[in-house]
């Protein structure tokens, strides 16, 4: 049975080297700063329950958010897999066409060695489906940037072209009506 006054809410991990430094992570994984954890560790919010992301950025930012509640991971959970483009610097990027598109135009990007946006949000959008149906009135979910803006972009009905306005800045959170 659905439990129609659930709040789940959508937290960005925190802050990484790599994210400071403007280097591409995909699966790869960075620490997170000093600024990525004092963030983490000022969520003011006692949820029943706390999924994350397997990826170590997303576990340690749920650790300190929720230091008291256990985590259970997701895979489903993860950012994007970015290919090719996983570990490289964002500026060395900026003369890849594919690159510009998924930046410019994500409505019209076709991965190539990258997930799709359309693959990231049905393994998100199922994941939020599932846990919509659990008892749990106040859930916690620490995942990533692009995964969390797949989902807001399908569930807030916009067009793909405006992926990037759901992006949330690290240890930022939302939430979704059931």
């Amino acid at each position: 049975m659905k439990c129609m006054s659930a709040e789940i809410r959508f937290y960005r991990h925190g802050e990484t080297e790599w994210n400071k430094c403007g280097r591409l992570q995909g699966w790869l994984d960075s620490s997170l700063t000093e600024a990525g954890r004092n963030a983490a560790r000022l969520v003011q919010w006692a949820p029943d329950l706390v999924f994350c992301s397997d990826l170590p950025r997303a576990r340690e930012t749920a650790k300190l958010m929720f230091p008291d509640c256990e985590l259970r991971q997701s895979a489903a959970l993860r950012e994007i897999y970015l290919g090719d483009w996983q570990g490289r610097s964002i500026k060395d990027l900026q003369q890849d066409a594919q690159y510009s598109c998924y930046m410019q135009s994500p409505g019209k990007f076709e991965a190539t060695t990258q997930e799709s946006f359309d693959e990231v949000t049905a393994r998100m959008l199922q994941f939020y489906r599932e846990i919509q149906e659990l008892p749990q009135r106040k859930i916690a979910v620490v995942s990533h940037g692009v995964a969390i803006a797949c989902l807001a972009t399908v569930l807030q009905r916009k067009p793909r072209a405006q992926l990037w306005d759901s992006m949330l800045a690290g240890c930022e959170w939302i939430s979704f009506s059931n």
